[in-house]
């Protein structure tokens, strides 16, 4: 353009006075000109416009990321001095924009973390690098924020080297760490803590990834670090209870884990030392960090095992108990009248051989001996005196026979309350000689059974438990000698009183016991006798039965010599030490009308013989027809009532009694077989009638039932000295 201009300006004609003068055609090109370089000019200055305009929103953006970014941009200085910040950086910091330029950033950070700081600054050596760390900003309010810090070092405008910052907010990542990190201490710890043994298994191979203490103390591993080289397999014997291979049982276990997320099942383990033990074992398929693993929950079943054997032998021996009452109340009640009957007929058999002896005399006297004999003929000889004799002697030896039945089914009968644990007064020495005869039949090859009984105060106990001590410690004694030479061999049996306590020691000269064995006779399931015969249960029961009394048993042996244990029981206070007082004898025999009570037809017959020589007696046949017999006649002077019959048992009429004829109901006296229910337990407890039981010898049920009548008649005659009848009371 300015070389056209200056062509043109070149070839115009310069005028006489000088002044440069151009043609017309030449101007307007001018003007032409002048007008494109306007144009152009103008163009220029848009683009320069659109160009500042484009900057100075391009500012603007960059100010609005920059200013109102989500995270906090710094801007500092070599010194560490804030020179910039965003709003970002200034709500994690706390304060305005404005109040932070020239602060220094250390002051805002948590003096626990400055010593990051500084040596995350120290690292900032040159233009380009570059450091990240992670420190506690504080807070106005004094608590503290987590933030991370990226600092990059750069050169400003001015070439001076500056620093920016660009600040983080993590404080929800580092409350999602502690919570994780406290949930994972808290798994470990129940992993650690928990009751049962945990352990982690890799499939197929299970072989352990971890273990909790109580599956190191199971297995008896010292530490973890052995304990993960190992599996499952190594910790089982080759095979199972069922027969099965324990790999074989084991891959089946896992296959099923896998398949349906769990399973479960009855494991024989082994511990370290070889031991097996029953445990039972959960499988459970668990995710972790992309692998696929088992936790194996495994719970040693030994305790759980011994006590279902305990149940088992309690729920037996309460079994026994009951059989034992059946049976010694079916024995009880024939033998009663086999007794009664025996007993008489040893008594009578004297005088009817007296009898005979007149009666053959007085026969002799009249008709001579040579008639007289043949009139008896070979009857003579079963009424001489020879057959008399062997006849009383038979009845004797019945009656022996029969007193020896009843002292068995006695002993049965305290036996039959082993497990009802209630408490009265037991005279020990009684207990002991239940137990003997009970033992008697594996003693008796064995060795022979003495005593030493001296005299003991009564205790509060259980008769029926303690009588179960002493046959296990009779029985344990007769098993320690071999059988064969009882004539070599002793069981000693000894009671005493020392102070406030009763002893009993029961002495054997048997193997004896080794010093290793010694300590632990008392453990339940222990036994050093071959498989079959003992439980290891015996003296474990024995221990805890004495320490509910509150007594202690101790032992002492020596090997090849023989075992002696001894039992100490403490005196209660307030018990009776001697037996109750004896009623005054009857010196003069009082008939009374005494109405008999039983449903069994052969023990009314021999109690209606026994009794009527002495007293008028009615007998009813069960409990309704007494009740009938009493509604019409109220002079009784005493009713002897079985305890336990059909229809109506003797607590039940006595408990009419007692509503409708209490005077009659106080007359009672109940006659038991042995066999008492829990209500009929109760009940006796709860009354003051006498109780006798089956089978009673005739003697002291005579002694008795004439005192008792004699003390009604004196309670009558002294009533109507006073001016009342009692004994008659009617409606």
């Amino acid at each position: 353009m300015t070389s056209r201009t200056n062509r043109h300006e070149e070839e115009r004609p310069v005028g006489e006075s000088g002044i440069m003068t151009t043609a017309p055609e030449s101007n307007q090109e001018l003007l032409h000109n002048l007008r494109v370089h306007q144009i152009e000019l103008e163009q220029q200055n848009e683009q320069l416009r659109g160009a500042q305009q484009a900057l100075e929103a391009s500012r603007a953006r960059y100010y609005d990321l920059y200013e109102h970014a989500p995270i906090g941009y710094l801007t500092l200085s070599p010194a560490g001095l804030i020179q910039e910040a965003n709003v970002a950086a200034a709500g994690l910091l706390g304060l305005s924009q404005g109040a932070l330029v020239e602060r220094a950033l250390h002051c805002f950070i948590l003096p626990a973390d400055q010593d990051i700081y500084y040596r995350h600054r120290r690292e900032l050596t040159g233009e380009g690098a570059r450091h990240c760390c992670e420190v506690r900003f504080l807070q106005p309010d004094g608590d503290s924020r987590w933030v991370q810090l990226e600092v990059t070092a750069a050169k400003d405008a001015d070439g001076e080297l500056a620093f920016r910052a660009v600040v983080s907010d993590i404080a929800p990542r580092k409350l999602a760490e502690e919570t994780l990190i406290l949930s994972e201490a808290r798994h470990r710890a129940l992993f650690e803590k928990s009751y049962d043994a945990l352990m982690t298994l890799v499939p197929p191979t299970c072989q352990f990834t971890s273990g909790n203490a109580r599956t190191l103390a199971m297995f008896g591993v010292e530490n973890e670090a052995g304990f993960v080289t190992r599996s499952l397999t190594d910790y089982a014997p080759s095979r199972q209870p069922d027969g099965a291979l324990s790999a074989d049982k084991l891959a089946q276990l896992v296959a099923a884990a896998l398949r349906d997320g769990a399973c479960v099942s009855d494991w024989t383990c082994r511990r370290e030392s070889g031991e097996e033990f029953p445990a039972t074992v959960l499988l459970t398929r668990i995710e972790l960090d992309g692998r696929t693993l088992l936790q194996a929950t495994v719970r040693d079943e030994t305790a759980v095992r011994q006590l279902q054997v305990m149940l088992t032998q309690a729920d037996r021996l309460t079994s026994m108990g009951l059989l034992a009452a059946s049976v010694a109340h079916e024995i009880n009640n024939p033998l009663t009248y086999a007794l009664y009957n025996i007993e008489s007929v040893a008594l009578d058999l004297p005088k009817l051989g007296h009898a005979v002896e007149r009666c053959l005399h007085a026969l002799r006297c009249a008709l001579g001996d040579e008639a007289a004999a043949r009139v008896l003929g070979n009857e003579a000889v079963m009424l001489g005196d020879e057959m008399l004799k062997d006849l009383h002697e038979r009845a004797r030896e019945a009656l022996g026979g029969v007193e020896r039945i009843r002292t068995i089914a006695k002993a049965i009968g305290t036996f039959s309350h082993v497990e009802t644990g209630e408490r009265s007064r037991v005279d020990l020495n009684y207990a002991l000689q239940c137990a003997s005869t009970m033992a008697a039949n594996d003693i008796k090859v064995r060795a022979e059974l003495s005593f030493d009984l001296g005299e003991l105060p009564l205790i509060w106990a259980s008769a029926g438990r303690l009588s179960q001590v002493f046959l296990n410690l009779l029985v344990n004694a007769a098993h320690s000698i071999d059988e064969g030479d009882a004539g070599h061999n002793t069981i000693h049996v000894r009671s005493w009183v020392l102070h406030e306590d009763v002893f009993v020691s029961i002495t054997d000269s048997g193997k004896g016991i080794s010093t290793e064995h010694l300590a632990r006779i008392f453990e339940p399931f222990f036994t050093t006798k071959a498989v079959g015969i003992g439980s290891g249960l015996g003296l474990s029961i024995c221990r805890n039965i004495v320490l509910e009394f509150g007594g202690e048993i101790g032992v002492e042996s020596t090997l090849g010599t023989g075992t002696c244990f001894t039992v100490r029981l403490p005196i209660r206070r307030g018990v009776s030490s001697n037996p109750p007082p004896e009623r005054p004898a009857v010196t003069t025999s009082v008939r009374g009308r005494i109405l008999i009570v039983d449903d069994e037809p052969a023990i009314r017959r021999t109690m209606v013989r026994l009794l009527t020589r002495s007293h008028e007696v009615v007998a009813a046949e069960s409990g309704i027809e007494a009740r009938a017999i009493l509604l019409g006649d109220q002079s009784f002077d005493l009713i002897l009532c079985d305890l336990m019959m059909p229809e109506m048992t003797g607590m039940e009429l006595h408990g009419w009694l007692s509503a409708e004829y209490p005077t009659l109901a106080d007359r009672v006296v109940f006659l038991t077989g042995g066999a008492f229910t829990v209500n009929s337990a109760k009940y006796l407890a709860h009354i003051k009638n006498v109780t006798l039981e089956k089978p009673c010898e005739s003697g002291t049920l005579m002694r008795i039932v004439s005192e008792l009548v004699t003390s009604v008649h004196r309670a009558r005659e002294a009533a109507t000295a006073g001016g009342s009848a009692p004994g008659h009371t009617t409606h």
